[in-house]
């Protein structure tokens, strides 16, 4: 497994070895970072998607379905 070096403050270092070893807190930290960026890449797609596809839906026809949608109940 490849090991990286990471220079943290002794009082930083302190802090966070009260939870667990540092080396997990760190390996931690670092997928929490990873699943972080994921997600705002993915809201970032979406949010391109959203601005290059607008959905317009007329309001008579949002009415319609919620009528027809209480009917059928």
């Amino acid at each position: 497994m490849p090991t990286i070096s990471v220079r943290v403050s002794e009082e930083e270092r302190k802090r966070w070895r009260r939870y667990r070893p540092l080396s997990e807190t760190i390996r931690r930290a670092m997928e929490q970072y990873e699943k972080d960026e994921k997600k705002r890449a993915v809201l970032d797609d979406l949010k391109r998607l959203q601005r290059e596809h607008p959905i317009k839906i007329d309001p008579d026809e949002i009415v319609r379905i919620i009528r027809e949608d209480r009917r059928s109940h």
